[in-house]
């Protein structure tokens, strides 16, 4: 037994099978999503499927993803363009990531790049998806 925590995932309908392999289900979204994109749940993902989503992005998969905060790891938003990978910290209920403030109360500059680096390839990301003006 893992680290369980709420997972999910905005990926092409033809790559169904293998996030389903991760432990992905298909469900319904907010709102209308552009034919050929799904968006998939796992409600108990383990250690939030990080590095199954890390292989998917290896082999050239295109998904925005997010998972909830678990015991040992903190929430996290996570991206690839098919080329490029991303995944930053955030919190539970944001939908932004988090960049952390030093303790003489500059920036981390090092995080502030991985989540211009993130936001970046969630551009390409929506662009390939069809999601291109919406927040996903």
């Amino acid at each position: 037994m893992g680290d369980r925590a709420y997972a999910h995932v905005l990926c092409h309908t033809a790559a169904l099978a293998v996030f389903e392999e991760l432990g992905f289900g298909e469900e319904e979204y907010g709102r209308a999503l552009p034919e050929g994109t799904s968006f998939l749940v796992d409600s108990e993902a383990n250690y939030g499927n990080a590095s199954g989503l890390r292989d998917l992005a290896a082999k050239g998969h295109v998904f925005i993803a997010q998972h909830d905060a678990g015991g040992d790891y903190d929430a996290c938003r996570i991206a690839s363009d098919g080329k490029a990978y991303s995944e930053v910290d955030a919190m539970v209920h944001e939908q932004r990531p988090c960049v952390p403030i030093n303790s003489d109360g500059s920036i981390d500059k090092k995080q502030l790049r991985a989540v211009r680096q993130y936001w970046r390839t969630v551009a390409r990301a929506k662009q390939q998806l069809g999601l291109v003006g919406q927040d996903p």
